[in-house]
């Protein structure tokens, strides 16, 4: 039984009691216990307010791999060939990821991004031989977005 609990309690944040009842009040069944809890059997854990498990969890996480897959990598702003800033690529990502979660922050970078093409300006994205699996010879490799 202690597994069961330990197996609903890993899918959804709930507290031991509340695990075990939702397994009784479902005959034992983890799916069904699981399916109780999320539709109708609680409410938010005591002093939480989270229902399930918590999403930022998740992201979190997410966010933490692209970035460890990023290392090593920056984006360069060119224009006519010379460089005009640069930055690390888990910045632009994240910064990316920023736009997109402001409203009209996705219009003001689509924006942005059009006129710096029309004034001829470009991207590279430069991968370092700090990264894994590069090796040295294409440590110079780089990828040209215009």
């Amino acid at each position: 039984m202690l597994s069961k609990i330990d197996e609903v309690r890993d899918r959804i944040n709930v507290s031991y009691s509340t695990a075990k009842d939702a397994l009784e009040k479902n005959g034992g069944s983890v799916i069904d216990a699981i399916v109780y809890l999320e539709t109708r059997g609680r409410a938010p854990e005591e002093g939480t307010g989270v229902y399930g498990r918590n999403v930022w969890d998740d992201v979190r996480g997410e966010v933490k791999e692209v970035v460890e897959k990023t290392k090593g990598a920056k984006i360069r702003v060119m224009k006519d060939g010379n460089p005009v800033a640069e930055v690390p690529a888990a910045a632009g990502l994240l910064g990316l990821v920023g736009a997109l979660a402001i409203p009209g922050g996705a219009v003001v970078g689509a924006l942005g991004s059009v006129a710096a093409l029309m004034n001829k300006y470009s991207l590279e994205v430069k991968r370092t031989s700090d990264e894994e699996g590069v090796s040295p010879s294409s440590e110079n490799d780089v990828d040209i977005l215009s």
